[in-house]
């Protein structure tokens, strides 16, 4: 993979520091990134960048836990699309393929997903291997999956082995996670028994997985030249909204052209800013209300509303309902329809 390929601060600056109470600018400012500010997050760094943002992120973190803490967090937290890829999947097989091929909308990480013998086995690495992920992200990625598993699952899945290149202290820090203690390894890698690799989730969500799985390759293309702007938007808004970015200039400085360059670039396709930001966030409002059981303050959350209200008065002007009047209205339909 092309070591110049750039990611996203979001996991970092808007999940991790919040969740962590690390106040991000200092993270920024200490990881030599202080031109950026959590305002401008959505500008995306190299790996090596992102790395040293994540080990400053770990030395100003006052928990010495904050492995275990965060991984914890993230799985049972906010609400993160890209996760859909596992939740909506029949099974853990599946959904960690699925998973694999979208890794790296969350970082610089490459995931994958294997069977090595009788066993399913995770393994994660940096996307440029000059530049190593550090052990501690590694634990991390470890944590967050089997809590995403067990959470799909509604079963204590444990792991039959497992490693990343940690000290014992920081092997310990996940073992009580984990189930097993982490050998020092190498690779980051986990695996899982063939019995739990068959293991049925109860989240499967076959009709929101063909919308997520659309809107995940959207967002993979958004830097795409050759693709029509409108198209590229609609891929920029998918992957900033969660930040609480829907500015133009946040989506323009995310595909590396000026605000006014996208308004004209848009207008010439026949449409504007505000038309496409519409339209991709009635197109999400109506999918979670019709295929999930997201409540309206999260689906306002992962929108970038300021709050439910909002949210609220947006939706009933696309539609002529409250969310609330509009999902039961669907679920009366189909009552009926049985």
């Amino acid at each position: 993979m092309d070591h110049l390929q750039t990611y996203s601060l979001f996991m970092a600056t808007e999940v991790a520091c919040r969740i962590l109470g690390v106040d991000p600018q200092v993270m920024l400012e200490n990881a030599g990134l202080g031109g950026l500010t959590p305002g401008r997050s959505e500008a995306r760094v190299t790996a090596q960048q992102y790395f040293d943002c994540w080990n400053t992120m770990g030395a100003l973190s006052s928990r010495p836990d904050y492995v275990p803490y965060l991984g914890v967090a993230i799985s049972r937290g906010p609400v993160i699309p890209v996760f859909f890829t596992l939740s909506c999947a029949p099974d853990m097989e599946t959904g960690l393929r699925r998973l694999a091929q979208f890794k790296s909308l969350l970082g610089p990480t490459v995931m994958r997903v294997f069977r090595d013998g009788d066993l399913l086995r995770l393994e994660y690495e940096s996307v440029d291997a000059r530049v190593p992920m550090p052990p501690s992200l590694g634990a991390l990625q470890l944590v967050v999956a089997v809590e995403n598993i067990r959470g799909a699952t509604a079963h204590l899945v444990c792991p039959v082995a497992a490693g990343f290149d940690g000290s014992e202290e920081e092997r310990h820090m996940i073992a009580g996670h984990l189930g097993i203690m982490p050998e020092r390894s190498q690779v980051t890698y986990v695996a899982f028994a063939p019995e739990d690799a068959k293991r049925r989730f109860i989240s499967e969500n076959a009709a929101l997985w063909a919308d997520v799985e659309a809107d995940l390759r959207l967002k993979l293309a958004a830097q795409n030249d050759h693709l029509p702007v409108a198209y590229r938007v609609r891929g920029a808004l998918v992957d900033l909204m969660p930040a609480g970015r829907t500015g133009a200039e946040d989506v323009g400085l995310s595909l590396g052209v000026s605000r006014s360059t996208l308004q004209r670039r848009l207008r010439e396709e026949g449409t504007s800013y505000q038309q496409v930001l519409d339209a991709t966030r009635r197109g999400l409002a109506i999918r979670y209300l019709k295929k999930t059981a997201l409540r309206v303050d999260e689906i306002a959350n992962v929108l970038a509303y300021r709050d439910a209200n909002s949210f609220s008065r947006s939706f009933r002007r696309w539609t002529g309902q409250a969310p609330v009047a509009f999902r039961e209205t669907l679920r009366r339909q189909a009552g009926e329809a049985e």
